[in-house]
């Protein structure tokens, strides 16, 4: 694989120029790609690690000062905390999200069971904000819940299989039909009302079609297209 000079894009070795910025690839004799630093400061370009771990300090100050803002206009105009405190507890959650993408995705476990554990924090906190817990019990903890289990198994999926292309959306897509259907549950326990599917079968059936295409352009075709080389991107 070789990497456009230019916008940084990884392409593949037969290309000659950069088909997103139009970029020549091809090198004159004992020829070196040299990046520069994007700033004048800076002595060598940053890795991927270093670019993430930039874009998470950046992050932490824009909400960090969205929360501090936030805070003292609600503390001015009304003289004590008051919607301002759903919006610190969606302003913390959203960084701790951004946190387990930046530093966990590679682990598993841990990232779904910080994935978890922050819904929950963030759901269990909104409803008792308004003085009560009875819909962060049901539905909130049981779709919380679903949509953990069925992301693991989407990112399994993703981790064991070789040949990554449209098969992945179509796990993707099915996952989807099925969190459907848990969410009419989910709404029909709420109300106390016999659990039966009705409106998410007519979705998830909509739904069903368009993943056993995707299935069957992946594995037929026995290529395992890759959708970053099938996009150019």
């Amino acid at each position: 694989m070789n990497r456009c000079p230019q916008c940084g894009v990884e392409l593949e070795s037969s290309y000659q120029t950069c088909p997103l910025c139009n970029e020549p690839l091809t090198l004159k004799k004992n020829e070196k790609i040299v990046l520069q630093p994007v700033y004048p400061g800076q002595k060598r370009p940053l890795n991927t690690h270093e670019k993430l771990h930039l874009f998470w300090e950046l992050a932490g100050i824009l909400h960090f000062s969205g929360l501090v803002v936030t805070f003292l206009v609600d503390l001015i105009l009304h003289g004590k905390p008051g919607w301002s405190l759903y919006t610190i507890t969606g302003i913390t959650a959203s960084y701790v999200y951004i946190t387990l993408l930046i530093f966990l995705t590679r682990k598993t476990f841990w990232f779904l069971a910080g994935l978890l554990a922050n819904t929950l924090a963030l759901l269990f906190v909104i409803d008792w904000l308004h003085n009560s817990i009875s819909w962060f019990i049901i539905p909130g903890l049981p779709l919380a819940g679903f949509f953990i289990l069925l992301l693991g198994l989407v990112m399994v999926f993703i981790r064991l299989t070789r040949q990554r292309g449209f098969n992945v959306i179509g796990v993707v897509s099915l996952a989807i039909g099925i969190y459907i259907m848990l969410i009419e549950l989910s709404i029909e326990m709420t109300h106390g009302v016999p659990l039966k599917l009705s409106w998410s079968v007519i979705v998830a059936a909509a739904i069903l079609p368009f993943s056993l295409i995707l299935f069957y352009f992946h594995y037929r075709l026995k290529r395992g297209t890759n959708l970053q080389r099938f996009f150019h991107v």
